[in-house]
C-alpha cells in the first residue's frame, strides 16, 4: 500500500505539510499541522474527512478557529479547513456551507431584507463553528433559528433536526463528541427592514468595540458563564484578577473573561493563565469555571 503522503496528495489536490496553524487561529498561537487541506466545496470537505479516517489518521476539522486554542506542539494527522462558502436562499430559508463566515452570511441576508440572524452579525467565525458551539449573543443563539444540519456521521451523510443535535448553552453534542462533522446548515428567516437590521448590527459592533479588548489576539470569552446571574467575567473581576499575567498571556483590564495573547505569547502561556484563573475563582467562590474555548493538541 502506498504511504499516506502519496494517497493524500493524490486524493486531496493542494494538500500541504507542516504548515503553522498560528496565522489561521484567532489567538495567533499554535504549532504546525502535519497535513493541511482547505476544502472549498462541501463534497471535498466530506471526501477529505473520509480519506483521512480511512488512512487511520487523526482528523481535525477547523473553521476560522475563533474559539479554539491549538497547542504549541501543533496537530498530528490531517487538519481540514472548512472553506465551503456557498450559500443558497429560497423563500425564507438559507442554506450555508460550514465554511461561510457569519458576518458575510448575515450581511448577505440583510441585503435581501431577511432577518433572524442579526445577533450573529458581529460574531467572528464560521457557520460550522457557530452551530457546533451554539454561538449566540444577547439572549439569542444559533439553535433558535436552525432548521436542520447536514452532517457527516461515520461514512454516511445525514440530515439532523435541532432536537437531534443536543444543543446546550454554548455547546452541542457535535462539540462534545467531535466525531460527526457539520457540512452545511439551514436557517429559518423572516422579512425585516434592512435599515433597522443594519442599525442593530452597527450598535452591536460599537458595543463590542467599547467593551472588548479587540487590540489583542483572543478567542473572545474564554470561560462559559456559570449562570446568567454569575457571569464568568464578574467572578474573575471580583477575584481581583484583571491584569493578571502569566508569561505573555493576560487577563484583560477591559473585560475579565478575555484572556488575551500579548506579542510573543504561546499556547502554553494562555493555558497556564486559564488554569490559574480557574484555581483562584474556585478558591474564592467555590465555582469551577469551564472552558468555552475548545482545546486542541493538549494531553
Amino acid at each position: 500500500m502506498p504511504p499516506a503522503d502519496a494517497i493524500l496528495a493524490q486524493e486531496l489536490p493542494g494538500l500541504e505539510r507542516e504548515i503553522p496553524l498560528a496565522p489561521l487561529c484567532a489567538y495567533r498561537v499554535g504549532g504546525p499541522a502535519e497535513y493541511l487541506f482547505a476544502a472549498r466545496e462541501t463534497e471535498l470537505l466530506r471526501h477529505a474527512v473520509i480519506v483521512g479516517r480511512e488512512l487511520g489518521l487523526p482528523v481535525t476539522v477547523l473553521g476560522r478557529a475563533t474559539n479554539v486554542l491549538v497547542s504549541d506542539d501543533g496537530l498530528r494527522g490531517l487538519v481540514v479547513l472548512t472553506r465551503n462558502e456557498k450559500t443558497t436562499v429560497k423563500d425564507e430559508l438559507a442554506t450555508a456551507g460550514a465554511g461561510t463566515t457569519l458576518p458575510v452570511l448575515v450581511a448577505t441576508l440583510v441585503e435581501r431584507g431577511l432577518g433572524g440572524l442579526e445577533f450573529a452579525g458581529n460574531i467572528p467565525g464560521s457557520v460550522g463553528g457557530a452551530v457546533v458551539g451554539n454561538a449566540g449573543a444577547y439572549g439569542h443563539a444559533v439553535a433558535d433559528v436552525l432548521v436542520n444540519a447536514k452532517l457527516l456521521a461515520g461514512p454516511e451523510t445525514v440530515t439532523a433536526a435541532p432536537g437531534e443535535i443536543g444543543f446546550g448553552y454554548r455547546t452541542s453534542s457535535l462539540k462534545t463528541t467531535r466525531t460527526t462533522v457539520l457540512l452545511e446548515a439551514t436557517f429559518a428567516l423572516h422579512e425585516g427592514m434592512r435599515s433597522a437590521m443594519l442599525q442593530e448590527i452597527a450598535r452591536d459592533a460599537e458595543l463590542r468595540r467599547s467593551k472588548h479588548p479587540l487590540e489583542y489576539a483572543s478567542c473572545g470569552s474564554y470561560f462559559k458563564n456559570p449562570s446568567p446571574e454569575r457571569p464568568a467575567a464578574r467572578l474573575i473581576e471580583e477575584a481581583g484578577l484583571k491584569g493578571l499575567r502569566v508569561g505573555r498571556a493576560e487577563v484583560s483590564d477591559k473585560h475579565a473573561n478575555f484572556l488575551v495573547a500579548l506579542p510573543g505569547a504561546g499556547a502554553a502561556d494562555i493555558r497556564r493563565l486559564a488554569d490559574e484563573v480557574r484555581r483562584r475563582v474556585l478558591d474564592r467562590f467555590g465555582v469551577r469555571l469551564e472552558e468555552e474555548v475548545t482545546l486542541l493538541g493538549f494531553d
